[in-house]
């Protein structure tokens, strides 16, 4: 399946004709809608992408294209699982590149004061954050080898399993680089 160019505009007419898709009930399509967008926001957290919300688009966009070459499909879930892991791989196909080319332009003697005022914001950062979520933040990057892969264990057995726990950490990076560059782009101006 080619999945090139297929982000576009989704009209109402084509959500519509996808909530048909789903069942003739409208409420029981809209219900259907929500926990198909949930599993696969999911999927992608999971897969530890940078914007699951655009990726669950990009899947919904491919999805709704195909609509009409399709017979009766048994499990729409099933088909818009099979369509975000094509959409996954293409994903990490187009990011790859990019973070290599990232790694070689890196420079080897950063300006050392950029780099203190990140380390700056970055304590400024973690300041803001919960208790709870700056015990499990700093718990989660401690150790090395074998002892960091038991102590993950222990987390993620108080959080209520691997998912959750990376889940929970995927919220806390994201709400720390947003807090990062909001500090930093304060600190430049």
């Amino acid at each position: 399946m080619v999945l090139r160019g297929t982000s576009r505009a989704l009209t109402a007419e084509a959500f519509g004709k996808f909530l048909r898709w789903l069942s003739e009930d409208d409420e029981k399509a809209v219900l259907e809608y929500q926990s198909i967008r949930a599993k696969l926001v999911r999927y992608f957290i999971h897969k530890a992408c940078s914007d699951p919300d655009d990726l669950f688009d990009k899947t919904i966009d491919v999805v709704v294209g195909k609509i009409d070459t399709l017979e009766e499909y048994s499990s729409p879930l099933a088909y818009c699982f099979g369509v975000a892991k094509n959409i996954w791989r293409q994903d990490l196909r187009e990011r790859k590149p990019a973070s290599l080319e990232n790694k070689v332009a890196v420079p080897t003697h950063p300006d050392p004061q950029i780099h203190e005022q990140e380390l700056k914001c970055l304590e400024h950062c973690m300041d803001k954050l919960s208790a709870s979520d700056r015990d499990v933040l700093v718990q989660y990057h401690q150790e090395q080898g074998h002892d960091k892969i038991e102590l993950r264990k222990q987390l993620a057995d108080g959080l209520g399993g691997v998912n959750a726990l990376r889940i929970r950490m995927c919220r806390i990076r994201r709400h720390l680089r947003l807090c990062v560059a909001a500090c930093l782009d304060q600190s430049a101006n």
